[in-house]
């Protein structure tokens, strides 16, 4: 009789050991992913630009209303982008083609305004950065990131 009770705490303990090891392991798990989950939400404005950029259509095309003798004295900016991987996006503005990022990096020289990224037709995820600007620009930001996953996106100019 005496071994029987022996078998039954042996066994008992064991069980108990495991259940302790087990949620250790839970609350570890639990606490890697509450870490995993902070660190993706480390930029909510970039969050924000980059849910706002998918939502927001094309600019219109609209008559400009300025004086045509200050449209003559439009300043430009230099900006380097850098398609990672390299492949044919089309770089528009004033839904004129300014540049095609078909080598990966080039430099271009940009306006006041919006500059779009055609990725229409390209059947991979395509990442676009700013790798150079002027000192002057405010945006876009340097290293910013747009993603193209065959649509177009607008990237703001301004100085």
């Amino acid at each position: 009789m005496r071994r029987r009770e022996n078998l039954l705490e042996l066994v008992w303990n064991t069980v108990q050991r495991g259940e302790r090891q087990f949620i250790r392991a839970m609350v570890l798990a639990s606490v890697l992913l509450i870490l995993m989950q902070l660190s993706v939400v480390r930029d909510p404005l970039q969050f924000y630009m980059a849910v706002a950029s998918k939502v927001e259509a094309p600019p219109l095309e609209l008559p400009t209303l300025a004086n045509p003798a200050l449209l003559e004295s439009v300043k430009t900016w230099q900006v380097t982008l850098k398609a990672i991987p390299a492949a044919p996006i089309r770089v528009l503005q004033n839904g004129k083609i300014i540049a095609t990022l078909a080598k990966g990096e080039q430099q271009i020289m940009v306006e006041s305004g919006q500059i779009q990224l055609d990725g229409t037709g390209l059947g991979q995820t395509i990442r676009v950065q700013v790798i150079k600007k002027d000192p002057q620009l405010l945006e876009p930001r340097q290293n910013q990131l747009v993603v193209l996953q065959g649509n177009i996106q607008n990237m703001l100019v301004r100085p």
